[in-house]
């Protein structure tokens, strides 16, 4: 085994373990350490009858532009040109704006992909849920716009989570 299919292997086992760790300061949108598993996990059916369950998959931020962008406006901050609500509000505002990216580009890609479809998005979350075939959906790994796989339940638990709260 190569030194790049290691890395690709490590990176991909901390992917999984830790989902959206790579989401600039989102995991809390997103609890990725383990779901109840009692979420719901429709079966789908493609076209040749078979049925093939969701996968939910995170989609990879642009971290050092979103880092970049941060200071910046820390610098403004420093520099007296905003107020510290004003930087927060720029910052929540930026990050949402790569996040939206993030998952449109995810969703783009998946829906190139044949076999492929988007069953879902939640761009609050940075997440997508796909239906169709495995082996499409697990060589989407190889796409730079996915960061993790991971389950459906745990997309739609955390999406309900959210829903919840922002209605409370």
């Amino acid at each position: 085994m190569d030194d790049s299919t290691t890395t690709r292997r490590r990176l991909l086992e901390g992917a999984s373990v830790g989902g959206g760790a790579l989401l600039a300061g989102c995991t809390d949108q997103l609890d990725l350490g383990g779901g109840s598993g009692t979420g719901t996990d429709a079966a789908r059916t493609d076209a040749g009858g078979s049925t093939v369950d969701g996968v939910g998959a995170i989609a990879t931020v642009d971290r050092e532009a979103l880092q970049q962008d941060r200071i910046e406006i820390r610098q403004e901050l420093q520099n007296g040109n905003i107020t510290q609500e004003e930087a927060r509000t720029q910052f929540a505002e930026l990050q949402d704006e790569y996040i939206s990216e993030a998952v449109a580009a995810l969703a783009e890609t998946a829906s190139a992909t044949d076999g492929v479809d988007v069953a879902a998005e939640y761009p609050s979350l940075g997440a997508v849920v796909l239906s169709g075939a495995a082996v499409p959906i697990i060589g989407l790994l190889d796409s730079a716009d996915v960061n993790a796989l991971v389950s459906q339940s745990d997309v739609e638990d955390r999406a309900g989570t959210a829903t919840a709260t922002e209605s409370a």
